[in-house]
């Protein structure tokens, strides 16, 4: 058996790792090759990667459900906000014409007093204006029965007489008072009565009103617990189908370790970032790999699904971690900022492996990626989904 890494290389540096040789070369001494299947696989993985996308789209259709959903109870409680606004607007409105009906009330009260008493004062007056007219004519009757004979002093005569026109005079006011003081009652009573008749349209349209936020409260009571049961089964139904999609996942990575040579132009991409190293053998420096300049800690994804084999610091290369893919294909992960994995676990395609850590090549977060078969590095951009 030969060693697989008896060449190793990192982006354009040519070198032996003595370490990284020996940990690979005893792993495939003691690993033996996996028994020849003749069990046809029920599903092919090109039929998984099918039902995968098929149920990425429900999962997607579900989000989008929930999304519309919570729109719907964000619009509800919208528009209820907005009905409970309006009738504490046209309460507010009620308050002050009630406020001013009991002021005009008040103003009633008081002018009705006023005018009870200029009626008493009236009273007097028509009493005495009957006393003068009983003096006027017993004076007058007296004078034609004597024939103008024995009459009382005419000086006194006259005082009579300016007394009684004063006396008809000041009825003649009052009866003015009066007359104004009655149109100044018809005036306010008119008044009163509009802002009655207002108040009383406004506690109708309140009381509608309330009937109405009465029947939208019952009505999103209703709503709101119907969409409340559509999102619980949609959020269920996407848990059940995210489910789904890590089953998928995982037996698509199962199947694709002896399966890799099939999958040339559709593997994922190792991380998210910009390649500044490109796969040059024969250049100088030379790169076995590709290297990739990333955020910091970003997320470093399998390829395909394997099992790791090697998982170590390698001096002058950070953490380094090695998939193996069937027989003969290997993925090799290096400058890895941390890597959870244990040698001997199934990891699955697009399964995260570990986070990018420091590459010195681009002096920043990055990673260096080589894909080899048998011992031999491939150029890997030819095997990536475009």
């Amino acid at each position: 058996m030969f060693c697989l890494f008896r060449n190793f290389h990192f982006s354009g540096k040519s070198r032996i790792f003595l370490p990284g040789l020996i940990v690979f070369c005893a792993f495939m001494l003691v690993v033996p090759a996996p028994a020849p299947s003749f069990a046809a696989a029920p599903v092919s993985v090109s039929q998984l990667e099918k039902d995968l996308a098929r149920e990425n789209k429900k999962a997607a259709e579900r989000k989008q459900n929930l999304q519309r959903l919570t729109e719907q109870e964000r619009k509800l409680n919208a528009d209820l906000a907005a009905s409970e606004k309006r009738v504490l607007a046209l309460e507010k409105g009620l308050a002050s014409q009630q406020t001013k009906l009991k002021e005009l009330g008040s103003a009633d009260n008081k002018l009705r007093i006023e005018y009870e008493a200029l009626l008493a004062e009236q009273a007097k007056t028509e009493e005495a204006k009957t006393q003068a007219l009983r003096l006027l004519w017993e004076a007058t009757g007296k004078r034609i029965a004597v024939g103008n004979r024995d009459l009382p002093d005419w000086a006194e005569t006259d005082r009579e007489y300016a007394w009684s026109r004063e006396l008809y005079a000041s009825l003649e006011e009052y009866r003015k008072q009066l007359d104004q003081q009655e149109a100044k009652l018809a005036q306010l009573l008119g008044r009163r009565d509009k802002v009655s008749r207002d108040v009383q349209s406004s506690m109708k349209t309140v009381n509608e009103e309330k009937s109405k936020l009465l029947k939208a409260r019952l009505e999103y009571d209703k709503k709101l617990a119907e969409l409340r049961k559509q999102r619980v089964s949609t959020e269920a139904e996407l848990q059940n189908i995210l489910k789904l999609v890590e089953s998928l996942n995982l037996e698509i990575g199962q199947r694709s370790k002896g399966d890799i040579a099939s999958m040339k132009g559709k593997l994922p991409w190792p991380v998210s970032g910009k390649v500044r190293v490109r796969y040059a053998p024969q250049g100088n420096p030379a790169s076995r790999g590709l290297g990739f300049s990333t955020a910091d800690k970003a997320e470093v994804k399998a390829v395909a699904g394997g099992t790791v084999v090697h998982n170590d610091v390698l001096r002058g290369f950070g953490t380094v971690l090695i998939l193996q893919h069937g027989e003969e294909y290997y993925s090799l992960y290096a400058f890895l900022g941390n890597s959870p994995l244990k040698v001997g676990q199934s990891v699955a395609v697009r399964q995260a492996i570990g986070t990018a850590g420091y590459y010195p090549t681009i002096k920043g977060p990055g990673l260096y990626f080589e894909l080899r078969f048998k011992q031999k590095a491939i150029n890997p951009e030819t095997w990536f989904a475009s």
